[in-house]
């Protein structure tokens, strides 16, 4: 049995062209799920940036719509003080012109990671 994708959410996206950037997570945020409270610690992501696995930027968590990728470099993920920071270069297509469209008018609400 494949275990359930959990997904969390974070504000703060920038965007410098077609370049979106940020904190796709911050360590030591508390997010109360139902009755627990969950805090991201320092380190959280380390074995799974250091697995060299494939990571994927996806659009409101779509497989049909891929933004980037580790595997190619026009995704970059490391950890640093804050949390999980992100760099993004957006492909030509029109879900990434939609992205960039929203983030030029500061639309974007922020970025979501998923992990099981």
């Amino acid at each position: 049995m494949t275990p359930e994708l959990e997904r969390r959410a974070t504000a703060g996206v920038l965007a410098r062209g077609r370049t979106l950037y940020g904190h796709a997570a911050i360590f030591g945020q508390e997010t109360r799920i139902g009755t627990f409270t969950e805090r991201i610690a320092p380190g959280a992501f380390a074995k799974s940036l250091a697995s060299g696995r494939d990571i994927l930027a996806l659009l409101d968590h779509r497989p049909d719509a891929l933004l980037g990728r580790t595997k190619t470099g026009t995704l970059t993920l490391r950890e640093d003080d804050r949390g999980l920071h992100f760099e993004l270069q957006l492909p030509d297509t029109q879900a990434a012109r939609d992205v960039v469209s929203l983030a030029e008018r500061g639309d974007l609400g922020g970025m979501s990671f998923g992990f099981v």
